[in-house]
């Protein structure tokens, strides 16, 4: 599975000094000497065996994070889901790192090229874990309950769209879009199909899915990655597309209604929903509307306010 930022050789080192290195090798039978090392992740470091990934945060900053992923993958667990990590060894040994670290499975496949075209494979894959019960039916989801979204959660249009799919304040949020998009006569339709959104019960979310925390191979799904942002959520968020990189958005922004369709249909045919995609467009590109609103930087990538309210 190369991975962009891999370095091959003696990479526990960059890690771990050989001290403990040795220590770590003792405690988890693992041959130092091939381990892969990546340091893609904001928050974690992970080294690379043949079957097993070792996490470990970079600093006491990400214990946060690494510790939310850790209750993910137990929770996770419930599942029969194969393109998930299972947690193989969760240790605290202050003589090898000052962190809690642990190993997950290692996935097959690599990043996908044309991450598009797995769309309606994440949607069901989606589905499989948002049928999990969440808090507090299911104690191991406990941890999960009050986790916190992204920093850039705080900036204006996700809070609208927070407010958007919360059944308190849903007709406000629409009052609010139609308002400061000028468009009062779509009021009442953007009211309806965001109410539809916001009557959907949270559920545990993966929190940031986008190309880079997919694996494939041959075409198939093999692997959804970094669970740091796992929460319990509105549904919605395992679909923003506003996670994904600037290529996807470059290359088939003009698509987005096709893909939200794809992706919902396999997702709602698992859990049982009404197919039509028409909430999930709604709230996304009233979100992305306002967003413009506010910055419309670079027309290329974004698109602009015009083209999002086209589609609507």
């Amino acid at each position: 599975m190369p991975v962009g930022g891999d370095l091959v050789g003696r990479a526990v080192n960059a890690v771990l000094v050989p001290p403990q290195a040795a220590r770590f090798a003792a405690l988890t039978g693992a041959d130092t000497g091939r381990l892969v090392l990546n340091v893609a992740g904001w928050n974690k470091l992970v080294l690379l065996d043949r079957d097993r990934v070792f996490l470990f945060p970079r600093s006491a900053a990400g214990v946060e994070w690494f510790e939310r992923e850790i209750a993910a993958y137990r929770a996770l667990a419930q599942t029969e889901l194969a393109v998930v990590p299972r947690l193989l060894g969760y240790w605290q040994d202050p003589e090898i790192y000052p962190f809690p670290f642990a190993a997950v499975t290692r996935l097959p496949g690599q990043v996908p090229a044309e991450p598009e075209a797995l769309v309606d494979q994440v949607g069901r894959a989606i589905a499989g874990w948002h049928r999990l019960d969440p808090p507090p039916t299911s104690p191991p989801l406990l941890s999960l309950a009050g986790a916190r979204p992204p920093q850039h959660h705080q900036a204006a249009h996700h809070r609208w769209l927070r407010r958007a799919l919360d059944p308190a304040s849903s007709a406000a949020a629409a009052a609010e879009a139609a308002g400061r998009l000028g468009r009062p006569d779509r009021e009442a339709t953007w009211t309806a199909l965001l109410a539809r959104a916001a009557r959907l019960p949270p559920v545990l979310v993966h929190g940031d899915i986008h190309e880079d925390q997919l694996l494939a191979e041959d075409g198939r799904l093999t692997g959804i990655l970094d669970w740091e942002t796992a929460r319990v959520d509105h549904p919605f968020w395992d679909f923003d597309l506003g996670e994904w990189g600037t290529g996807l958005w470059r290359r088939h922004r003009r698509e987005f209604s096709d893909l939200w369709d794809r992706g919902w249909r396999g997702y709602a045919a698992v859990r049982g929903l009404d197919p039509d995609s028409r909430p999930v467009q709604t709230a996304f590109r009233l979100r992305h509307a306002l967003r413009l609103l506010d910055d419309p930087g670079d027309p290329a990538v974004l698109g602009t306010i015009g083209e999002q309210l086209a589609y609507l």
